[in-house]
């Protein structure tokens, strides 16, 4: 049998003629190296391929199959025994090479080429998103489900591993440094500190911020291990660390610690160290020494705790428990509950886990809308023994209605996206009136039980309202109007107090943000003072020098002590009859015209002429005249930022209100409050994830990851931040 018979074609003209004879013509495809041809029949006959011996249809009576099919057995792969072998002829390859269109996308079934460093860049992302063990690339199951998947991948080693997890990190940390670079204002500070079974702490530093875009941040900075969680000392090298890894000298606005593993003292000392470190914190001012959400699950420990409560809580929890792991109980349980019809499905019973207030809230939620049916269930049922009073049940709704409102005030803190300051501060003050309405209600069980959660709300809310309030006047809608409205129905008489201290920490705080942006050159200020000005300052009982009524202001302080004492000895000479200058660079008129007065009031006994002329014009004794070039500017007359903010009209009410959005197209008029409000509306009340709002014991380190040296538990740490953060994935590009 011929294995290359010839094609036939036809050669007939017309219909009538006489056929000549069928005229055979040489293959030309490449096709036919592979394939044979082989008559199966009269008029059928098939390709067999020359490797694997597979058939194909080729010839059917008259109609031929062409070799389209026969090119994929070849090209594709699908022969066994044949290696994938371009069938197109060298002049067709050359066109296709040399044209400039891109090549075709690999067809269906086609393989990829394998990329082992990708895969394996790929693989330590995964360990560090989902708290796999580094350890897993040398288990023998996971090793053999990746071959099972590629054949070629070369299972990479815990060293490989563990060097991609740490470049990441480091490659990921230098580009979260320019982020943080770029943002408009300061950096706002958290730690929390977490146990382990080896005693020792792990200090979790975060940092909250608004962004380049104006958009509230966080990211996860340093996780530092804690030797001594219980020393005065234990934070100050964690914090010293983050200020100096990221840069963040001068820049720390407020910083928020909890205190669950640490001491009261170790905040008091961290205070000091800050305030050294950073003066924009106004001298410890800024730094709160307790979180909110672990307020609140002390608050609900608190009344859960409840001596009088504690039994009849346990009763509950032992009858859901009955119920859930007896079917036949649990089947007359319901059967008892269709007797009792209600408008609204029941809630179902669930059981709690005490190291999350919430489930046990939740729990006795339940447990009281079934009460009529635990009740029937006593007598329906002899194997369930426990019995709960009708009084026992009325103590438990009372505890009900008492954990509802700490409820919702934790359910803001865990929601996914962080609250600004002054929306906290009005969840805060609804928690508060709460409180307060509920102490005096008609409950005498819930009277006695929100009293004692007032009475710690209202500590923690005395070391905090502060900065919440100041970052409710940083939102044009309210500014000082809403603090009166809140302090007056919270205080009544006392309200003006409240208020005033309101108004001067928002004046402090501007001069202490604008003590070197007033000015933007060079200024000549000239001063005159009263005559009889120091007769009513006070005097040093030791020296009897005449001192400033801001004398102790620390702003003050801090510009008198860290003038030269040269430069004091130099102005000590010079009489009160001369025109003295004062060259400052940027500083704060007020806080250099405090100064200059201050100057002259310990040379006053110098000399009885206490007029000052410039040139031939008299000024007012007392006054202010700031020369700036050829031009004289009375600073009596002068308006501050603040003032102007505060003068200028409400911005309308809106709920689709954005109050950085506002900052952010109001900063060239507001250039000095707008770092205030970013600073101040990003200041974080909670130290926890919002995961973690409920929890009532302290995070602990498992004992795999404490036994990580520190370098590569930071890194996985920090890097599963930051690969968890959708922002920040857009802005590195991962």
């Amino acid at each position: 049998m011929d294995p290359n018979p010839p094609e036939v074609v036809d050669t007939s003209v017309s219909s009538d003629s006489q056929q000549p004879a069928a005229r055979r013509r040489k293959r030309k495809s490449l096709v036919w190296d592979h394939f044979t041809t082989e008559a199966t029949s009269s008029d059928t006959t098939k390709a067999l391929c020359k490797h694997c011996n597979k058939s194909y249809a080729y010839i059917n009576g008259a109609k031929a199959s062409g070799t389209s099919h026969l090119k994929r057995h070849i090209e594709l792969g699908i022969c066994s025994k044949c290696p994938k072998t371009s069938l197109t002829p060298q002049g067709k390859e050359d066109e296709t090479t040399a044209s400039s269109c891109p090549p075709p996308p690999p067809k269906k079934g086609s393989y990829a080429p394998l990329d082992q460093d990708h895969c394996n860049r790929e693989m330590a992302k995964m360990i560090i998103m989902h708290d796999y063990p580094l350890h897993m690339v040398e288990h023998c199951g996971f090793a053999g489900f990746l071959k099972a998947l590629r054949p070629q991948y070369s299972m990479a080693s815990f060293d490989a591993i563990h060097g991609g997890c740490v470049s990441m990190f480091l490659s990921q940390k230098d580009k979260l440094l320019e982020f943080i670079g770029e943002i408009p204002g300061g950096v706002n500070l958290t730690v929390d500190v977490w146990s382990s079974r080896q005693s020792v702490g792990y200090a979790f530093v975060t940092g909250h911020f608004v962004d380049k875009d104006w958009n509230l941040s966080s990211r996860l900075l340093n996780v530092a291990v804690v030797a001594c969680p219980d020393s005065d000392f234990a934070l100050n090298q964690p914090v010293a660390s983050c200020l100096s890894d990221w840069k963040l000298e001068g820049k720390i606005s407020s910083l928020t610690v909890s205190q669950s593993l640490v001491s009261k003292t170790c905040v008091e000392s961290l205070r000091g160290f800050l305030s050294f470190r950073n003066q924009h914190v106004l001298n410890g001012q800024l730094l709160m020494g307790k979180c909110y959400a672990r307020v609140l699950s002390s608050m609900a420990q608190d009344a859960l705790g409840d001596e009088q409560l504690r039994a009849t809580i346990k009763k509950v929890r032992d009858s859901i428990k009955f119920v859930k792991t007896n079917d036949d109980c649990g089947d007359k349980f319901d059967e008892l509950k269709r007797l009792f019809p209600t408008d609204v499905p029941y809630k179902d019973l669930l059981f709690d886990n005490q190291t999350r207030w919430d489930t046990s809230y939740n729990m006795l939620v339940g447990a009281c809308e079934h009460k009529q049916v635990f009740s029937c269930l006593e007598t329906c049922y002899p194997d369930y023994k426990i019995s709960i009073s009708l009084e026992e049940w009325r103590k438990v709704e009372s505890l009900c209605s008492c954990l509802k409102i700490l409820f919702e005030a934790g359910s803001v803190l865990a929601r996914p996206n962080r609250l600004t300051a002054n929306e906290l501060y009005d969840e805060m003050t609804k928690l508060q009136l709460e409180l307060s309405h509920a102490a005096m209600g008609d409950d005498v069980d819930a009277r006695n039980i929100v009293n004692a959660l007032r009475e710690k709300f209202d500590l923690y809310w005395r070391g905090c309202f502060l900065v919440l309030a100041v970052a409710v006047v940083m939102d044009p809608r309210f500014k000082m109007k809403h603090i009166k409205d809140t302090f007056t129905n919270a205080y009544g008489e006392d309200a003006e107090d409240w208020i005033k201290s309101v108004s001067d920490a928002v004046h402090d705080l501007f001069l202490n943000y604008s003590g070197h942006n007033l000015l933007d050159e060079y200024v000549e200020i000239e001063v005159a003072e009263e005559p009889d000005f120091q007769q009513d300052m006070p005097q040093d009982a030791n020296t009897g020098d005449v001192q400033s009524v801001d004398e102790t202001s620390p702003q003050v302080e801090q510009t008198i002590e860290s003038r030269p004492i040269a430069e004091e000895e130099e102005h000590a000479s010079i009489t009160v009859e001369q025109t003295r200058v004062c060259k400052v660079e940027k500083q704060n008129v007020e806080g250099v015209c405090e100064v200059v007065s201050e100057e002259h009031q310990q040379l006053g006994d110098e000399s009885e002429d206490h007029t000052l002329f410039m040139g031939d014009e008299l000024l007012e004794e007392g006054s202010t005249l700031v020369t700036i070039g050829d031009f004289d500017i009375d600073m009596s007359d002068m308006k501050t930022e603040m003032d102007q903010y505060l003068d200028d009209t409400l911005v309308l009410m809106s709920d689709s209100f954005d109050v950085l959005g506002w900052w952010k197209l109001n900063s060239i008029n507001y250039p000095i409050l707008s770092k205030i409000a970013v600073d101040l509306l990003s200041v974080p009340f909670s130290t926890v994830s919002p995961d973690s709002v409920f929890d009532t014991e302290v995070k602990q380190m498992d004992s795999y990851k404490a036994s990580l040296p520190r370098v590569t538990l930071e890194a996985l740490l920090c890097t599963k931040d930051w690969l968890k953060n959708q922002t920040l994935k857009k802005s590195l590009r991962l």
